[in-house]
């Protein structure tokens, strides 16, 4: 468990690189026809920032010792990757490679919330859930 904390304290700052808005007007760029075949209220750069925002807010209450204090829906939402919980952007789910910083802020919010889900599942917090091996694919 100390070995997951580490980890994610050096992730710590990864996140909090400048976000990705050069790549995500340049996907809604390149992208343009299928994201006007969505919904009006589909707003991807929104979509993306709540994705992270919850991800790097539930570190901050894991890093700052207050694990009992996560809302059970923050918790909730990390059970599934950006393109599970927003399965309407699944057309760029083999795309994001080609935005180098969005892929890397993708790829380090993924890792991030793999290992909080894994030290959530490990240290005893009291989920109400079915195991979260169950549910998630930890790497």
């Amino acid at each position: 468990m100390d070995n997951i904390i580490k980890k994610l304290a050096e992730l710590e700052n990864e996140l909090k690189k400048p976000f990705p808005t050069k790549d995500i007007n340049k996907i809604c760029e390149d992208y343009r026809t299928e994201f006007l075949n969505l919904p009006d209220v589909v707003d991807f750069y929104e979509d993306f920032r709540y994705y992270c925002v919850n991800i790097s807010g539930t570190l901050s209450y894991v890093l700052g010792d207050v694990i009992n204090q996560i809302p059970e829906g923050q918790i909730d939402m990390l059970y599934k990757s950006f393109f599970e919980y927003y399965n309407q952007y699944e057309f760029l789910e083999g795309q994001i490679a080609n935005y180098h910083h969005f892929f890397q802020e993708y790829k380090t919010h993924e890792q991030t919330r793999k290992w909080l889900l894994q030290l959530l599942s490990n240290n005893h917090y009291p989920f109400k859930r079915q195991n979260l091996y169950t549910k998630i694919n930890l790497k």
